[in-house]
């Protein structure tokens, strides 16, 4: 079974300032507090992670500090690293080359090609025991950080490999973490992202309505999140009834045309997708709240009879 290590704690533990004044130590303090919720999380999921020598002590586990055990040593890994442009000579060269020392070797390929998550995914592929990356890869810590690990496991899981990995939906949890230590993630990050289920295109809405694997490699649950409808200027008809039906609203037949004219313009001048209150307060101007029938659906989820049925309608 394959292992993904963490990095993360090693790159941040880098740029540390020296603790030489009150506040520098204040500050190591903090991040240890820090790296003992970050250690707990990921092993939670099943991650091993690095932990810099300088750190055993300070950042040792909740789960440590309580037994007064210390965190064991990482291990005597080699580390093939630098591999960023090997992604089309994996198999002619990188892997002839290492192959019969795979099992004491970890594979850590920069990102400055782009290609650091796919040569990952090859290494363990191949058999490959052992790959070292980081959580939000070269996208939050720079092409030598190595690949991004949470999309390491979810091409492996996409490929029904078993990683090992468990409770992969606290993954917004390692997001709010990274955030507290002062990242600015995007929220189309892939897998992080708290927007990465959202939907907007009409045929996007209809497609998923009707089989969500033509748009989705695993189901947004897998990683703690949840898909839901944006609507805007690519909206269509069906969007807007679902989104309607997510809020908990009926929309009659005739109005949907109508407000989708509105949500498009709306859009249009303010150079964004609407938000909830925005198209809730478009539904309540065309038609009166006594107008408009309550319903409860699964169109959050977009999934179930109800909301296969209401796209062969449309």
């Amino acid at each position: 079974m394959p292992q993904l290590v963490d990095r993360t704690l090693c790159l941040l533990y880098r740029v540390l300032p020296a603790a030489h004044s009150q506040e520098q130590r204040q500050t190591a303090d903090a991040f240890a507090l820090w790296a003992g919720e970050w250690i707990d999380l990921m092993r939670h999921m099943g991650f091993v992670v690095e932990i810099p020598p300088d750190l055993q002590f300070a950042a040792a586990s909740a789960k440590a500090r309580r037994t007064g055990k210390r965190p064991a040593p990482y291990g005597p890994w080699a580390r093939l690293s630098g591999c960023c442009d090997a992604l089309y000579t994996f198999e002619t060269d990188l892997w002839p080359r290492f192959a019969a020392i795979r099992d004491t070797v970890e594979f850590c390929p920069g990102d400055h090609s782009g290609c650091a998550t796919a040569l990952a995914v090859m290494w363990l592929l191949k058999g490959g025991p052992r790959v070292a990356g980081c959580i939000g890869g070269s996208a939050l810590h720079g092409p030598d950080a190595g690949p991004a690990l949470e999309e390491v496991a979810l091409s492996l899981h996409a490929q029904g490999l078993d990683t090992g990995l468990t409770n992969l939906k606290k993954l917004p949890r390692a997001t709010a973490l990274l955030t507290r230590a002062g990242f600015d993630i995007s929220r189309h990050k892939a897998v992080l992202g708290t927007d990465v289920f959202a939907v907007e295109s009409g045929i996007h809405v209809d497609g998923i309505a009707k089989k969500p694997l033509l748009y989705e490699p695993y189901p947004p649950a897998t990683v703690g999140l949840e898909r839901h409808i944006v609507v805007g200027k690519h909206s269509g008809r069906v969007s807007v009834r679902l989104k309607a039906r997510q809020m908990g609203l009926t929309l009659p037949r005739e109005a949907e045309e109508h407000i989708l004219e509105k949500v498009q313009q709306l859009a249009e001048s303010q150079q964004c997708s609407l938000s909830d209150a925005q198209f809730l307060d478009l539904c309540h101007t065309c038609h009166p709240p006594e107008s408009l029938s309550s319903a409860r659906t699964d169109c959050c989820g977009l999934s179930g009879a109800t909301a296969s049925a209401e796209v062969g309608h449309a």
